[in-house]
């Protein structure tokens, strides 16, 4: 295991689009003019509320396996660059075939691994899946940076989604997962930073291709558990951690802010799927997480992420603030591909177990926000046995 000590305190520097659209580049770090940008990183290595300006990367994912479901990833985008090979984007699948409403006029050989955009209005959530699996496992900013990413594109520009592109979204993971050609693995991580609808009205997709919450909910259980090459159940199979956004009061929460959006609101109910909530730099809750069903808290204010505008910009914090559970869920997955990379053997329960048995750390406990429980950063102990999971993987 191969230690490296991240600093923490970076500089960015402003890159003009046009007259009233920029974004950014990452320049120098660890020097009198850095601010703590990255300080995402930082708060998850730090089990008091001060932060260092380090990130500790005591291992850096390798060998495990993000499915991130999402707006597609630019793979070559410079923050998933491999130490052996062009990109660690390592396979795209385009799931939106069924949906018209929404869909951006731009053009792409493969959506999921060459996002694109119409105009700037589209550019923030073309840009999404990139930014959440840059925070997942980019290189320079993200938490571990040697997971490898399949990109699943379940919404299209405009961040829409139904229940038949995750279905559709659920079978290309599996089918991935069981392909001669892809890594070995028993259990991989599915990051979903985002919400879906039934059905979207006025998509050209005939009524018979609705399909229900249930049916999707049932198939992300049987994943949980095992799975075989067709997707049925089977305990031998491959088994799928899931890590779910819990969401934004701007648009993704019921009344008074709380969770009612599929699939935030199985956390509770579902071991092996963990309800992600957000918190802030200065150790509180984040103001515009959905509360109810939180299971942890993860940095969502003020996230450094890449951008699909070219291979090396960022949407950057100036002016461009960046803030939302949907960066908070690909935190927990980076920590979850760590935790793999140690321990390959661990079941989606056994991670989730692991991850949420840490102590209240926000300042401003809730507890519909998790009790205030902030995941951080702990390593395995290779003698630790696996059959208790929160007895034997506490922390």
């Amino acid at each position: 295991m191969r230690a490296q000590v991240v600093p923490t305190h970076c500089a960015e520097a402003e890159v003009a689009l046009d007259a009233t659209h920029s974004v950014s580049k990452l320049e120098r770090c660890d020097d009198g003019e850095a601010t703590e940008l990255l300080w995402y990183l930082d708060r998850i290595d730090q089990i008091g509320g001060a932060l260092d300006g380090r990130f500790d990367r005591r291992n850096t994912g390798g060998g495990s396996v993000i499915y991130v479901m999402d707006t597609g990833v630019l793979a070559t985008h410079d923050e998933f660059k491999g130490s052996t090979r062009g990109t660690r984007v390592i396979a795209g699948f385009d799931a939106t075939s069924s949906l018209d409403v929404g869909r951006s006029l731009c053009s792409s050989p493969n959506k999921a691994l060459e996002p694109c955009y119409d105009d700037f209005d589209e550019l923030p959530t073309a840009s999404h899946g990139t930014s959440v699996a840059s925070v997942a496992a980019g290189r320079n900013i993200g938490v571990a940076p040697d997971a490898m990413i399949v990109s699943v594109r379940v919404m299209n520009e405009r961040g829409l989604a139904t229940t038949r592109t995750y279905l559709d979204g659920l079978d290309a993971v599996v089918r991935h997962a069981w392909a001669p050609t892809s890594p070995n693995v028993r259990t991989s991580i599915v990051n979903i930073s985002g919400w879906v609808l039934e059905r979207l009205n006025g998509t050209s997709a005939p009524a018979s291709s609705v399909v229900s919450f249930a049916t999707v909910e049932e198939k992300m259980r049987a994943m949980i558990n095992g799975v075989d090459a067709q997707g049925r159940p089977d305990p031998n199979g491959k088994r799928f951690l899931f890590v779910v956004a819990a969401n934004n009061v701007d648009g993704g929460c019921g009344i008074n802010g709380m969770i009612d959006r599929f699939p935030a609101i199985l956390g509770r109910d579902i071991p092996g799927l963990i309800t992600v909530g957000g918190m802030t730099a200065t150790n509180e809750n984040w103001s515009g997480t959905c509360r109810g069903g939180v299971e942890v808290l993860a940095p969502a204010q003020s996230i450094f992420s890449a951008t699909i505008t070219a291979h090396d910009e960022y949407r950057g914090r100036r002016p461009n603030l960046r803030s939302g559970t949907s960066f908070a869920a690909p935190i927990i997955s980076g920590i979850a591909a760590r935790l793999l990379s140690e321990r390959p053997d661990l079941t989606p329960q056994q991670l989730e177990s692991w991850i949420t048995a840490t102590p209240s750390r926000v300042y401003d406990p809730d507890v519909l926000l998790a009790d205030g429980k902030v995941a951080y950063v702990r390593s395995i102990a290779p003698a630790a046995a696996t059959t208790t999971a929160r007895a034997t993987l506490g922390p």
